[in-house]
């Protein structure tokens, strides 16, 4: 029974490989990991570099536009012949050749669209750090859950080695007679208990750093082929006040950028659409020649040669364009509405994103004082559990209690280790959030 239940031991802790030569997995390592392989951290990259190409000085928008054009048709009808004047077939062959030139000399809307499209830039920019960020936290809620069942099942390891030495030691005293064979059964219980618990909490460990992995879009690893850095959870606390916190946070929050410049777009959209009451100057230069030549006519009519055509028919055409908006049926008017609407709009998301950071700020800070406060209090409960425990095993083994007695004082202490590990974990999670939340940093 005893090799039995050694063996049990060993290959339930081969089968967790709490081992040195596993691989530990930090959190920062896990969020620079999962945000290479992030489809939408890739995509925002992909906008940011879009709005780059966008982007340009507005004195590239006042270089001439020049385009060549040539035609070669065939007119095919019919002329009078003089000689009869009768009315015979004709075909004309014709060439018609043009070099046009355009430049705008002043449209306010170049500078206007130029700076929009700058601020466009940055928003891009501030987007993808707020997908970075939404993505970071999803990550440390994550790995902090997969980290408390770690180490919850290192607590119930230890418990079990405690239980399977007792479990032996009463076997043995059964054997012998000095204790009744319902100890035997109370601990045989009491075993195949903590045995399944410790087996609920390793599939449930698995499955949370599984699902770590999907969060990373790791396909090429196994959970039980790394472990969790715990230093996480005993990171120091920094003592500020809500404010205090919320004010950093309001320099550093991607998300609020983005919100403060949708709100900057916005306002660059409505005079680019007033803009469009305003008149254009342009100029244009224009080159021109042709070349033609009759076929099939009465006469065989010599015409001069292709050249010479095009020198004597070149035309050139030189103007300026004015153009001043009269009326285009209220259209520019309801787009500049359309456009306050949108500057409204944009102005209530970034007062909703400052609502939602300093919401989120106030829950992790109380989150974190309550854990903190928990813990101090379930430290001094978990100490005198312990002290309870220990004079309990120092009764049991002098058959002063029996072993319900001493299962209920170990069931007492394990309870006591696993609130102050949740009071901990707790205060530490909430922590973490709250320094990412302030500087955006890990």
């Amino acid at each position: 029974m005893k090799i039995i239940k050694a063996l049990l031991v060993l290959l339930l802790l081969f089968s967790l490989k709490i081992v040195h030569g596993q691989k530990v997995l930090t959190l920062k390592e896990c969020v620079a990991t999962g945000l290479k392989s992030s489809a939408n951290y890739q995509l925002k990259q992909l906008e940011v570099l879009s709005a780059e190409v966008i982007h340009r000085s507005p004195a590239l928008e006042y270089l001439p536009t020049v385009n060549f054009t040539g035609n070669h048709t065939y007119n095919i009808g019919s002329v009078i012949d003089p000689s009869t004047n009768n009315r015979v077939s004709s075909k004309i062959l014709s060439d018609n050749f043009s070099i046009n030139a355009g430049i705008t000399l002043l449209d306010l809307n170049t500078f206007t669209t130029a700076r929009r499209n700058k601020i466009a830039v940055l928003k891009a920019t501030a987007d993808k750090e707020a997908i970075a960020a939404e993505y970071t936290q999803s990550v440390i809620d994550q790995y902090i859950t997969a980290l408390y069942s770690q180490e919850l099942l290192k607590i119930q390891v230890n418990q079990f080695n405690n239980a399977t030495f007792n479990l032996d030691w009463v076997t043995k005293e059964v054997t012998t007679g000095k204790r009744p064979k319902s100890d035997l059964y109370d601990m045989q219980t009491s075993y195949s208990q903590e045995e399944n618990t410790m087996l609920q909490t390793r599939q449930q460990l698995y499955n949370q750093k599984l699902a770590l992995l999907h969060l990373m879009n790791q396909s090429g690893m196994n959970p039980d082929d790394f472990v969790l850095a715990a230093e996480v959870y005993t990171a120091p606390v920094e003592a500020s006040t809500v404010d205090q916190m919320y004010a950093k946070a309001l320099t550093n929050a991607p998300a609020l950028k983005a919100a403060g410049y949708s709100e900057s777009v916005a306002k660059k959209e409505i005079s680019m659409q007033r803009n469009l009451a305003l008149p254009t100057l342009s100029a244009y230069y224009s080159y021109s020649s042709f070349y033609y030549q009759p076929l099939n006519q009465p006469g065989n009519p010599s015409v001069n040669p292709f050249w010479k055509q095009l020198n004597d028919n070149k035309n050139h055409y030189v103007g300026l364009q004015l153009a001043v908006p009269l009326f285009n049926g209220l259209k520019t008017s309801n787009k500049v509405q359309q456009a306050k609407v949108n500057l409204e709009k944009s102005r209530v998301a970034y007062e909703q994103e400052k609502l939602k950071l300093k919401q989120a700020i106030e829950q992790e800070d109380a989150r974190r004082l309550q854990g903190g406060e928990l813990a101090d209090k379930m430290e001094v409960t978990r100490g005198f559990a312990e002290k309870s425990f220990t004079t309990t095993q120092s009764k049991f083994s002098s058959g002063i209690v029996d072993a319900i007695t001493f299962t209920a004082s170990k069931n007492q202490l394990l309870m006591a280790e696993y609130n102050l590990l949740k009071a901990r974990i707790t205060a530490a999670h909430a922590n973490i959030k709250l320094q990412y939340l302030q500087f955006y940093q890990l």
